[in-house]
């Protein structure tokens, strides 16, 4: 990194698109394959804000500041109160989720004899995890996490869970792809015979025991679903016997008549074709978990790319869950998702990868390539401070928690040989990148009140 030379607090950033508010800027190097040529960027830290001055928040186990209140309900729902979304937690306080994914315990060889090392049991593991979370400013996990053994620990954190509905019920028809399945022609199964049963039972057996969880945060549907506009497109692709291509065939005849073809279709009918697949997707998962638990929040599918139908998704979320890749800082998309969904944002995967990591190539993943530990947590920082200030964020949650471990070569593409971690392979933290993680989600809540005062 280097420290770039600022002019005055206020006139160069209005060139760059950044508050008044900031007095200096540094640059961090960054670039997406380690291959590539390094690109400075622009990262705001909160030791570079102008003025700012921490105020002290006592906060609670939920990790909500008390110094706000609203309804209590026992469970988290989501609020916009003075311009601006929050989290409320059970016992009504305002909330921020702050958390890390894929807190397990490593399944690669080198992390499994890591294990064995470090601790002297999964109980001690969990206790330790949430220690070091806790310790560091998170209140939460996210999707993938050892949930059933973190429950039990002291001070436990709030948690999700992704209950895969799509991907379960497809199972034998799709493959593994990079960070998530891939489906036959990108087309999800909601016309398939069974998929209202199966949600329906998928959601009787699978939630019944967390329903009355007050730390459980909400439902992730998925994983990063194709739903991408121009579905019939796709679905058309599809065999003649299956249920998709049939019901895609009869969307056509009912707008077109009979002998229409793709040339046929108008822009109005391609949408209303992606608002059909999207309403059979989110309103089946939301009703059949509804009869379930009509408590937590609907986080929807961790979606991630460009997405169709986003007014329909709206419908059926309390909080939309988004992987967001490719922003170094990712305000204006954060706003865009917000305003298109109409509800608050949870950015659910984000990271940056140390080159510096010993005996990783850091060559999968879509996270940015940063030259040290160092520079992951600037990265944090800006990227976190970017969030807060748009109003529309209530979450984020970095990917993840243990690096890849070179020596498993069962995962998919995304997941090998990478430094992605808080931790490393042998349990260590990564004491660069965590320290500037702490310094940030320990003034969360003053850092909001700043960005608000100063508007």
């Amino acid at each position: 990194m280097t420290i770039k030379n600022a002019l005055t607090a206020g006139f160069a950033f209005l060139f760059i698109g950044w508050p008044l508010s900031y007095a200096a800027a540094l640059e961090v190097n960054a670039k997406r394959k380690p291959g590539d040529e390094w690109k400075p960027y622009e990262t705001r830290t909160v030791a570079s804000l102008s003025r700012y001055r921490e105020k002290k928040v006592k906060t609670n186990d939920f990790g909500s500041r008390l110094d706000r209140r609203q309804k209590k309900t026992g469970f988290f729902y989501s609020i916009k109160t003075n311009d601006r979304w929050w989290l409320v937690d059970p016992d009504g306080y305002l909330n921020m989720n702050v958390a890390v994914v894929s807190v397990n315990m490593g399944k690669g060889p080198t992390q499994k004899k890591a294990f064995q090392r470090a601790f002297d049991s999964e109980e001690e593991w969990a206790n330790k995890t949430v220690e070091l979370l806790r310790a560091n400013g998170f209140n939460g996990t996210g999707a993938w996490c050892d949930d059933e053994q973190l429950k039990e620990a002291k001070n436990r954190v709030n948690y999700c869970v992704n209950w895969k509905f799509m991907s379960t019920f497809a199972k034998g028809l799709t493959k593994r792809g990079s960070g998530h399945v891939d489906f036959p022609s990108d087309c999800i199964r909601v016309f398939d015979p069974g998929w209202e049963r199966f949600c329906e039972r998928h959601a009787r057996t699978q939630l019944a025991e967390v329903k009355n969880d007050p730390h459980l945060l909400g439902h992730f549907f998925d994983n990063e679903l194709p739903l991408k506009p121009g579905m019939i497109e796709r679905y058309l692709d599809l065999p003649k016997d299956d249920a998709g291509y049939q019901a895609a065939q009869k969307f056509m005849v009912s707008r077109k008549g009979k002998g229409a073809t793709l040339g046929d279709l108008k822009d109005a009918d391609r949408d209303a074709f992606d608002d059909l697949v999207i309403e059979k997707y989110m309103g089946t998962i939301a009703r059949a978990i509804r009869k379930v638990d009509p408590h937590h929040m609907l986080l929807g599918p961790r979606l991630y790319s460009r997405n169709a139908s986003m007014d329909v998704i709206g419908k059926y979320v309390d909080a939309f869950a988004y992987n967001l890749y490719g922003k170094w800082s990712p305000a204006s998309k954060a706003v865009e998702l917000a305003e298109a969904i109409g509800k608050p944002l949870i950015v659910t995967e984000f990271y940056a990868k140390g080159l510096d990591a010993e005996g990783l190539s850091n060559e999968s993943g879509a996270g940015w390539c940063v030259p040290t530990q160092e520079d992951r947590g600037l990265f944090y920082q800006n990227f976190v401070l970017d969030l807060l200030e748009t109003k529309v964020c209530v979450g984020w949650h970095w990917f993840r928690y243990q690096d890849n471990d070179p020596g498993n070569t069962k995962v998919d593409a995304s997941n090998l040989n990478a430094n992605k971690g808080i931790v490393n392979n042998d349990y260590e933290t990564y004491e660069p990148l965590v320290s500037k993680m702490k310094e940030l989600n320990s003034h969360v809540y003053s850092l909001i009140d700043y960005f608000d005062d100063s508007q």
